[in-house]
């Protein structure tokens, strides 16, 4: 490695020199008020006539055609790209000077390579930037590259600095250039990267994945492996849901909870530890990114399977996407049958959907999925491994006719309401409904007037209580024309409509209140419990506790052992309730003593754990003793306190026996 201080012209003056910004790196993406500052700087250098410092340049070294030098540009490409458009528009605005500027610092005469330009952008930016530096400049297209030449054009030409004059200025420009190789016995340009990238303020996790993927190849390698590859997912994705895409794959992989600010750093341990090359990482993350496409738009070669995934998505419930993409991979590497996977897939899909209706929380799905993930814990039975770890919060018939019945469904979150009336539509005529063209049509009115009020005994407590209940609720295309009118004038709409569920309604119901929405509503339920069923769980019966659980999860465990406490990626086999909560105390102290200095300092846990007469101590590895004469169930209440305050709540589960 080599740095030092040097003016812009003595780098740029380098003869048969490309500097090439690899196809991975970003496009050009300077804005007007960082081009500004640049004008700005310069202005400041000529009238004081002093040097100013720019920034850093970080580039590896190769060796080109014809003895030429390749600079590829892995820190300061969008700097470098400005001065280079601010140094055509002074050639342009010189005539004295032009020849001397393009020869000098931005062609290379006697090289052929790269069309003798200097600079060689990303494939993006390329038809724009080479338009510029030949005087032809094309405006079709939106692109910053040209916005931002015109504007120096504009600041030059505004500037009471004369072009020449701000044209000897620019080698006041200072820069700080750090020159890499990739010989092995040297400093990684990766590792380099990283440093200069550690503020993390520009670069998404799915930029710092695609450079450590690509950074280490030679040009033509990059070049190859970019195109074939990454460019195809960057196109499938935004770049939020890229990195979520790369975060849910990681789960598939590594059978860990990955958190999002930490993406990067967790696939570089993965790509590591399984001994990776970047073009076989590269094809297989392609491979789930279609899977991943797919799910998104829920469009798989497989009708059936592509409902389950329609649904979920409408539940936004993207926790579970990791486990939807190992279905997938199964099925596509013939490991199982697609039958099976729609089996699965329909028993996650009524789970969800009754957390969903029951309103109950969903924050110990993410542990779930893992432990779905790990493959190795399912002992060929997928099926009976999702029950297992469903069963504790699987919301029974009773507890999700009782909440059909009762909860306001109309405004949770998602349109849920929609999505049931769709479903049960769908379910019922086998035709797709288009959801977002569906209307949900309230029949007893959001505001009731007074014929309604006449209408119905306690008509305004009947809306407080059943109004938002799926039993009120239709679809439609006409709630605007009907709004609050009458539900005799309603009838006629009803009977015309083209969805079933509508026309239905004046064929059963003469008159509407209190009694027709709770009759309605329960006939709906028995449908939804149908279409939604609860699994048959006897091989896994509420008397049978043996398996794996997370953390967070309601289980009676009196009567039980464990015998394996998870916590991150790390597996500690235990023999008693006790011996657990041993370690995972020594756990936490091992892994971070701030967090082991949190659980003393909360009252609770401390009167309960670190209390001055022990009935029966046990000295940690720190050398502390803590009380451990507690029952099961308070040392299972123990340690999921003590997750909730370390923030690993999804990274810890238990098996019992």
């Amino acid at each position: 490695m080599k740095a030092d201080s040097i003016h812009l012209f003595d780098f740029l003056g380098s003869g048969k020199t490309i500097f090439e910004i690899p196809v991975f790196q970003r496009n050009y993406e300077w804005d007007k008020s960082q081009c500004e500052q640049l004008f700005n700087d310069l202005t400041i250098a000529a009238q004081n006539d002093t040097d100013h410092f720019i920034g850093a340049i970080v580039y590896v070294t190769e060796t080109g055609n014809k003895m030429s030098h390749i600079y590829r540009i892995i820190d300061g490409q969008q700097r470098l790209t400005s001065l280079t458009l601010l140094l055509k528009a002074l050639s342009v605005a010189d005539e004295q000077d032009q020849d001397e500027i393009e020869e000098e610092y931005l062609t290379n005469k006697y090289l052929h390579d790269n069309n003798h330009l200097k600079l060689k952008p990303v494939d993006h930016d390329y038809e724009a930037f080479s338009s510029v530096m030949n005087g032809m400049v094309n405006v079709d297209k939106p692109s910053k590259v040209i916005d931002n030449y015109h504007l120096f054009q504009k600041l030059i030409k505004n500037s009471a600095i004369k072009s020449s004059k701000l044209y000897e200025a620019m080698n006041h420009f200072n820069m700080v250039y750090i020159e890499l190789n990739n010989n092995p016995n040297e400093e990684n340009p990766q590792v380099i990267f990283e440093s200069l990238n550690s503020t993390g303020v520009s670069l998404s996790s799915s930029d710092l994945v695609r450079n450590f993927l690509l950074m280490k190849l030679n040009s033509q390698q990059q070049s190859e492996l970019y195109k074939k590859y990454w460019v195809k997912i960057e196109q499938m994705f935004a770049t939020k849901t890229f990195a979520e895409f790369i975060r849910h794959y990681l789960i598939v992989k590594t059978h860990v909870s990955v958190r999002k600010n930490d993406v990067y750093g967790s696939y570089k341990d993965y790509f590591i530890s399984e001994g990776l090359n970047s073009e076989e990482s590269l094809a297989d993350l392609f491979k789930f990114a279609n899977y991943y496409d797919q799910i998104l738009n829920h469009k798989t070669k497989d009708t059936e399977f592509n409902k389950f995934l329609e649904h979920i998505n409408v539940m936004d419930s993207k926790v579970v996407f990791p486990y939807l993409m190992l279905l997938m991979d199964l099925v596509n590497s013939g490991q199982i049958q697609r039958e099976e996977a729609n089996t699965l897939a329909s028993i996650l899909e009524s789970y969800l959907f009754r957390l969903k209706v029951c309103q109950l929380p969903s924050n110990g799905l993410n542990n779930i999925v893992v432990g779905l993930c790990d493959l190795s814990k399912a002992h060929g039975n997928l099926r009976l491994r999702l029950l297992r770890l469903l069963k504790a919060n699987f919301p029974d018939d009773h507890k999700l006719a009782d909440s059909l019945m009762e909860k306001d469904i109309y405004h949770q979150r998602n349109h849920l309401a929609k999505l049931v009336l769709v479903i049960l539509e769908e379910n019922r005529t086998k035709e797709t409904i288009d959801f977002n063209n569906a209307q949900v049509e309230h029949i007893l009115p959001q505001r009731l007037n007074a014929e309604w009020r006449l209408q119905i005994n306690n008509a305004d407590k009947v809306k407080e209580q059943y109004g938002n209940t799926i039993g009120n609720l239709t679809l439609t295309k006409y709630n605007q024309e009907m709004s609050n009118t009458t539900y005799n004038e309603k009838k006629d709409f009803y009977r015309n409509s083209n969805v079933s569920l509508t026309r239905e309604i004046p064929k059963s119901y003469d008159h509407w209140g209190r009694e027709a929405i709770k009759d309605r509503t329960a006939k709906l339920t028995q449908e939804l419990l149908q279409i939604f069923p609860m699994p048959n769980i006897k091989e896994v019966s509420e008397r049978e506790i043996t398996g794996e659980y997370t953390i967070d999860q309601t289980v009676d465990v009196t009567g039980t052992k464990p015998i394996l406490i998870t916590i991150s990626e790390n597996e500690y086999p235990v023999k008693s309730w006790r011996q657990m909560l041993v370690t995972f105390l020594n756990d936490i102290w091992n892994k971070d003593s701030h967090n082991y200095d949190l659980i003393k300092e909360n009252k609770q846990l401390g009167r309960m754990l670190f209390r001055k007469n022990f009935l029966h101590s046990v000295k940690l590895e720190n050398g502390v003793n803590i009380e451990t004469n507690f029952s099961a169930t308070v040392i299972l209440a123990i340690i999921a306190k003590i997750s909730e305050i370390c923030d690993i709540t999804d990274q810890v589960s238990y098996t019992v026996k």
